[in-house]
């Protein structure tokens, strides 16, 4: 496909990529990944474990992989998002984070939080709502609705 150069217009030939809708939302996801990773101070498996919960909320029909990713803050244990700092690209956990993101997408990397749909820093809930849910028990059983399903220190992952 060739154009003129206005409006945008690209010519599309050998050596020339155009970005997918799937690289913008791995992405998102490993920059979401470090995000929590580095507040964590679990480093780039807290943020493995954080993206495979992501992972877990798409596959169980929270949503398309946008709208999960958008819809974060509406579901986490903490007030803000933890914020963004990006390192340095040699940054071993950041290249090993670059690595997984795409076995996270597309499911073929293990899933460390085992079925995860939550996840909170127990020292950081600041949320009143999240502790009542993740103590609220199923009443015919008495199990809790969301158990712990894994946990890295206080980072702890719910089902």
């Amino acid at each position: 496909m060739t154009g003129n150069g206005y409006f945008g217009t690209i010519e599309i030939g050998e050596g020339i990529h155009i970005l997918k809708i799937e690289d913008i939302q791995k992405s998102v996801l490993v920059s979401l990944g470090w995000r929590f990773g580095q507040s964590y101070t679990g480093g780039y498996l807290a943020g493995q474990m954080v993206m495979s919960t992501l992972a877990n909320r798409v596959r169980s029909g929270w949503g398309n992989w946008l709208e999960v990713l958008e819809k974060v803050p509406f579901f986490m244990a903490e007030n803000e998002l933890p914020p963004l700092k990006y390192p340095n690209i040699w940054d071993g956990n950041f290249v090993k984070l670059l690595h997984v993101v795409e076995g996270v997408f597309d499911g073929s990397a293990a899933d460390l939080s085992k079925g995860a749909l939550y996840w909170a820093d127990l020292t950081r809930i600041e949320r009143p709502w999240f502790v009542n849910l993740m103590e609220a028990t199923n009443e015919e059983t008495g199990m809790r609705q969301h158990p712990i399903v894994a946990s890295m220190n206080s980072l702890t992952f719910f089902r």
